[in-house]
């Protein structure tokens, strides 16, 4: 029987825990037959099944993604195609900005300087429209919870006005109080070496993880064999990062 994405994916799972078929069959409380068969690709098991063998093997809903990938033919979820659908699947979003304030959280006072400096092109009013959907966006998404890990430099940098940043330190304040959002500023001194362009960890409700990088080009969806090296870039800025704690006394003195 040729292997299926689900297969192969189930067989790398139980590998890297370190488990046999029988061990595998315990654990889940499965038949050794039905895990076999799954294993050799004789047949897809139900989606509950799919469920508690990603929870048992820890595989943060990556082998959800390749049981979805073999029951529908599609290369990714139809949902993980476009940006907008993910975002109204998910859950959380772990956000590492190494430049700037992350979208989601611009003022419009950020967001306007950003859009005049990229896009100098456009009219006023095309611009103000552009800011309206930026600052209006997580607004839209009243599910979605934030934690932002991003250089405290991308609000004290001179290019950045005393009303702008100070405006911008207000509204991270206020997103914090809600409880949707964590804020984690790396200081000045410390340089944030990875990720090297801004990269977004979206948790959906079945569990599956989707990850995508924002480039100079376009938003890029990340393939699952990028995850462990793009989820250790994220690690490594949140550790570099301050509490939410500290991260907030800082924003109170940039408010004044």
């Amino acid at each position: 029987m040729p292997p299926t994405v689900f297969s192969e994916a189930l067989t790398r799972a139980r590998d890297a825990a370190g488990l046999t078929q029988t061990q595998l069959a315990t654990l889940s409380g499965l038949s050794l037959s039905s895990v076999n068969r799954w294993v050799n690709g004789g047949s897809l098991p139900k989606r509950e099944s799919a469920e508690l063998l990603d929870r048992v093997l820890r595989a943060e809903g990556t082998l959800l993604a390749r049981f979805d990938e073999a029951r529908d033919g599609f290369t990714l979820p139809p949902w993980s195609r476009d940006l907008v659908t993910i975002e109204a699947e998910a859950r959380t979003v772990d956000v590492v900005a190494p430049v700037l304030v992350p979208g989601y959280l611009q003022a419009p006072g950020y967001a306007r300087m950003l859009f005049r400096a990229a896009r100098p092109w456009d009219t006023a009013s095309e611009v103000e429209q552009l800011v309206r959907l930026r600052c209006q966006r997580l607004e839209a998404l009243p599910e979605l919870r934030v934690t932002a890990v991003f250089p405290a430099s991308a609000l004290t940098a001179s290019v950045v006005p005393q009303d702008v940043r100070a405006e911008q330190a207000a509204a991270l304040r206020e997103w914090v109080s809600t409880g949707r959002v964590a804020v984690h500023l790396v200081p000045s001194e410390t340089v944030l070496l990875v990720p090297t362009a801004p990269v977004m960890v979206f948790r959906i409700t079945n569990g599956e993880v989707v990850v995508s990088c924002d480039y100079a080009s376009g938003t890029v969806m990340a393939e699952a064999s990028s995850h462990p090296r793009l989820l250790a870039a994220v690690s490594t800025a949140l550790a570099s990062a301050l509490p939410t704690s500290q991260s907030l006394d800082l924003l109170e003195g940039l408010a004044s």
